[in-house]
């Protein structure tokens, strides 16, 4: 819910590691990335939606990995900062 409302509005899963990119796309939204770990996807679809590209959401099926490294108190609390970083970032103007 917070990714939504401070990032962006209409995605059901900006987390999921699939992405696909034209190359042209890939260039110009890298270049312009600042953040890493999980929060990169975020920032990649806001840069995305910022330099105008379409952006299409398909469904992909997801197994859970019981091994995982996510902790839910302290991964979210670090969404939370990314997300304030990304619109920090927007207002820099470091995503033209």
């Amino acid at each position: 819910m917070v990714v939504r409302i401070l990032a962006i509005g209409d995605f059901t899963d900006t987390q999921c590691g699939f992405k696909a990119f034209v190359r042209d796309a890939a260039g110009r939204i890298c270049q312009r990335q600042r953040l890493e770990r999980f929060s990169f996807d975020v920032e990649m679809l806001y840069i995305a939606r910022k330099l105008g590209y379409k952006i299409k959401e398909v469904p992909i099926q997801w197994f859970d990995d019981p091994h995982t490294k996510v902790n839910a108190m302290t991964d979210s609390y670090q969404m939370f900062t990314d997300l304030i970083r990304i619109r920090i970032n927007d207002f820099r103007r470091l995503y033209c």
